[in-house]
C-alpha cells in the first residue's frame, strides 16, 4: 500500500454518531491514521442498534462498526486538567481535527476553531454542524431525519398520496453519508491549499446544506421564480415515465425521457403496433391526455414478460429504465459487486463480514484492508506512551479516571 494518499496524516476525530465520523473513516481508508476521542462513556453511536435508536435491532454494533472501522480510541475525561493537556498534545501532532460537537460543549472544552488553530496554526479544523455555522439553529443538535430531509424540503417532496400528506420517515443515515463526503472533500481541498501555502484553516459543512444541495433543482425553480410544485404522484405522470409490474412480481421503472425518438421502437418491440394509428396515442400531447388509459394497455403487456425479457426488449432500443431492488438483493446484485460496492474487513466478530465501500475509486491509489472498530478505550495506553507518557503516569491517569 506504498501509494495510499493520505499516509503520515493524522486525524483526530472528536465526534459521534455518522456524519462526522465517517469522515475520518474515509480518510482511514487511504492511509490517514485517525485517534477516536470518545468520553469515558463511550460514543454514544456505540450500541445504539441494541436500543432502537437505530434499525434494525442487533446484538452486534453493526452501524458502529461501519463508521468507525481503522481506527483507535482514546477514552478520556476532557473535563479534567490531566485530560486537557493529553488532547492538546495530540492537536499539536496532528494534521486534522474533526467535530460535530455543539458549540458550547466545543466552548467548555476549549475545542472551538480558534483555540485549536491557536494550538496548531497548521491544523485543518473541520466543523460538522446540523443546521450551519451561524443563525439561530446554529447551536442545535440534529439528525439527518430532521436537518437535511424534514428543514431541506425533501421530506416533504417525498409525501405519499395519503389524505393527510405525511411523508414517510426517511431511510436511516441517508443524509449523513453524503454529508460526510462533502466534509471529506473539503478536508482534502484544504490539505492540498496547505501543501501550497503552509497555513491550516476550517472547513464547515452542515447537515441541512447538504439537503438544500440534494434539493437544488426543486429550490432553484423557486428561486428562478417559478410557484413550488407538487410531489410527482405515479397516478398523474405519464404512462412512459412510469412504475409497473412484471410477471415475475418485480417493479419495473421506465423512464421514456425522448419520446419521438423511442415510441415506434418500444411499441415495435412490445406487440403494441396497433397504436401507431391510435388518435389517442399517436403524440406525445395525445399520450398525455389519455396516460390513464394508455398505462392500462402497457401494464396488461408488461405482466407477460418477466424482467429479464423486458431487459433484453429495451436495451436493445435504447430506453432509460431498471428494475426497482429490494435492499436486500442490492447485496447480490452483480453490478454492486462487480464495482466493488463492497469491501471485506478483518477483526470483527462476524465471519465473512463485508462493509458497504465508500464510492471513490482512484486507479493507482486503492484502499487500505480495512480492520475493525476499536473496542473503547482500546488503544489508550498505546496512544499515551507515544506521547511520551510513562506507565506509572498512564496508571495514575487511570486511577484518577482521567481515562478509561
Amino acid at each position: 500500500m506504498k501509494n495510499l494518499p493520505l499516509k503520515g496524516i493524522k486525524v483526530i476525530d472528536a465526534a459521534s454518531f455518522i456524519a462526522a465520523p465517517l469522515v475520518s473513516a474515509l480518510m482511514s481508508d487511504y492511509g490517514a491514521e485517525v485517534i477516536k476521542i470518545e468520553p469515558l462513556t463511550g460514543d454514544t453511536y456505540r450500541e445504539a442498534v441494541i436500543g432502537g435508536h437505530v434499525w434494525p435491532e442487533s446484538e452486534v454494533d453493526w452501524a458502529f462498526i461501519l463508521e468507525n472501522r481503522n481506527k483507535r480510541s482514546l477514552s478520556i475525561d476532557l473535563k479534567s486538567k490531566e485530560g486537557q493537556i493529553i488532547i492538546k498534545k495530540l492537536i499539536q501532532q496532528s494534521d486534522v481535527f474533526i467535530t460535530n460537537l455543539p458549540k458550547t460543549p466545543r466552548e467548555k472544552l476549549g475545542l472551538t476553531d480558534t483555540i485549536v488553530r491557536k494550538l496548531n496554526p497548521k491544523i485543518i479544523y473541520a466543523s460538522l454542524t446540523g443546521y450551519g455555522e451561524n443563525g439561530p439553529d446554529s447551536n442545535r443538535t440534529a439528525l439527518d431525519s430532521t436537518a437535511y430531509f424534514a428543514r431541506s424540503g425533501l421530506m416533504d417532496w417525498s409525501k405519499t398520496i395519503d389524505s393527510e400528506g405525511i411523508p414517510p420517515f426517511p431511510i436511516p443515515g441517508g443524509g449523513d453519508h453524503p454529508t460526510g463526503l462533502s466534509l471529506f472533500t473539503s478536508i482534502l481541498l484544504a490539505l492540498m491549499n496547505k501543501e501550497k501555502t503552509g497555513l491550516g484553516t476550517s472547513v464547515s459543512t452542515s447537515l441541512l446544506a447538504n439537503g438544500v444541495w440534494s434539493n437544488a433543482m426543486l429550490i432553484q425553480a423557486i428561486l428562478s421564480g417559478h410557484k413550488p410544485i407538487d410531489t410527482f404522484y405515479w397516478e398523474t405522470l405519464s404512462a412512459m415515465r412510469n412504475i409497473y409490474t412484471l410477471k415475475d412480481q418485480s417493479l419495473f421503472f421506465m423512464l421514456l425521457t425522448n419520446e419521438e425518438k423511442h415510441w415506434d421502437p418500444f411499441i415495435q418491440s412490445f406487440n403494441l403496433g396497433f397504436l401507431h394509428n391510435n388518435t389517442k396515442f399517436n403524440t406525445k400531447d395525445n399520450r398525455q391526455l389519455n396516460k390513464k388509459e394508455l398505462k392500462i394497455i402497457l401494464q396488461e403487456e408488461f405482466i407477460k414478460y418477466t424482467y429479464e425479457e423486458v431487459r433484453e426488449k429495451l436495451i436493445s432500443i435504447g430506453i432509460v429504465f431498471t428494475k426497482i431492488m429490494k435492499t436486500e438483493n442490492t447485496i447480490i446484485d452483480p453490478q454492486t459487486n462487480l464495482n466493488n460496492m463492497f469491501m471485506n474487513i478483518e477483526g470483527e466478530d462476524i465471519e465473512n463480514l463485508k462493509l458497504v465501500s465508500p464510492p471513490l475509486n482512484i486507479e493507482n491509489a486503492p484502499r487500505k484492508n480495512a480492520t475493525k472498530a476499536p473496542k473503547l478505550g482500546e488503544h489508550n495506553i498505546e496512544i499515551l506512551k507515544e506521547l511520551g507518557y510513562t506507565v506509572e503516569e498512564i496508571k495514575n491517569l487511570q486511577n484518577n479516571k482521567t481515562i478509561l
